[in-house]
């Protein structure tokens, strides 16, 4: 197994995977008094967080953007909910609220969000979460348990936010009225489909044999 020195790298490669997924979870909640806060204050991350600073609204435009998107009371133009994409484009609270709450259950976690389980928002930060719990397990030396929460993030994508999210980011880019919306379309769908791709690629190469550090090592997406 490496040194302690590519176990720290190795974390701090995945606490910004983690770091990025908490980001983007809390641009898709209801705007507050003080959004640029949230994009000045916060841990290294894989998105553009700078250019979405600077597509900044004011307060305004942005809290009327985000709810002819996301939440109405009219119909709305980008729901935030998996259900519409993938069971029924007329309803919530369907079989794929229902499965994607198991996920939360087995996990042993709540989402702090009053919005059903299948929430963009709150899929974002359960995987953030997961990532999280990764990086507990490879501080402790818990490798097997590490690959276990990598394989639970791959098999969430797969089966929940990776199906779905790049519908979601059409109809933002389509609908939006603010730039800073169509740009998070941008960021949310493309850093998805990466990560999907790279923990594609961890598996992969663990299953060829390869030891977990040296995998996240040897990830050239980072």
């Amino acid at each position: 197994m490496d040194d302690s020195l590519g176990v720290e790298a190795a974390i701090a490669a995945e606490q910004r995977r983690a770091a990025t997924y908490r980001l983007l979870a809390a641009l898709y909640h209801q705007p507050g008094d003080q959004p640029d806060r949230l994009l000045d204050d916060h841990d290294p991350v894989e998105i553009d967080a700078a250019g979405l600073r600077d597509a900044l609204p004011e307060p305004k435009p942005h809290r009327l953007d985000h709810a002819q998107l996301f939440v109405g009371p009219f119909d709305l133009t980008a729901p935030p909910y998996e259900s519409v994409y993938v069971d029924d484009e007329s309803r919530v609270m369907t079989d794929a609220t229902a499965a994607v709450q198991a996920e939360y259950d087995q996990a042993g976690v709540e989402i702090a969000l009053n919005e059903p389980a299948d929430h963009v928002a709150a899929q974002l930060e359960f995987v953030s979460l997961l990532v999280a719990t990764e990086c507990e397990a490879l501080a402790a030396g818990e490798f097997e348990a590490a690959e276990h929460y990598l394989d639970r993030q791959y098999e969430f994508l797969v089966s929940h936010l990776g199906r779905w999210v790049s519908e979601l980011a059409d109809n933002m880019r389509e609908h939006a009225d603010t730039e800073f919306y169509q740009l998070l379309a941008d960021e949310t769908a493309a850093f998805v489909e990466r990560d999907g791709y790279r923990l594609a690629d961890r598996r992969e190469t663990l299953d060829a044999g390869d030891e977990l550090i040296a995998v996240l090592q040897g990830d050239d997406t980072q």
